[in-house]
């Protein structure tokens, strides 16, 4: 008898066992799907973020160039207003030396235009 009694004890504690592992297999799935739900907004949330910083990416390159453009175009206007003076410079020169001088400087301020506005005409394209 003691044995019945022994082995209906381990049987109950069994039962307990099975009910008790399959109680938490059950709330633990609902779990599980509200886990996956999130995972799932969160990598659209993730793909969203890609996207926007692709996107921002592609605006700062071209912020950059149109920084670099402007930057030689105020070289040109810089480069110009120094042609002028030398120009203005040379008209007013009082001797030779001094004229030779500043027509050397205007040459060399000449150069550096055309070479900057053939740079900026291969930038915008003309």
């Amino acid at each position: 008898m003691k044995n019945v009694n022994t082995n209906t004890i381990l049987q109950i504690v069994a039962l307990l066992f099975l009910l008790i592992i399959g109680y938490m297999t059950f709330s633990s799935g609902s779990n599980w799907k509200i886990i996956k739900s999130e995972l799932e907004r969160v990598r659209k949330e993730l793909e969203i973020s890609k996207d926007t910083l692709a996107a921002t990416k592609t605006k700062l390159k071209n912020s950059l160039k149109e920084i670099n453009k402007l930057k030689l175009q105020k070289d040109l206007v810089t480069h110009k207003r120094d042609s002028l003076l030398v120009d203005f410079g040379q008209k007013n020169a009082i001797d030779w030396k001094q004229k030779m001088e500043l027509q050397d400087s205007l040459k060399v301020i000449q150069d550096k235009i055309t070479v900057e506005t053939k740079l900026l005409d291969s930038l915008f394209g003309l």
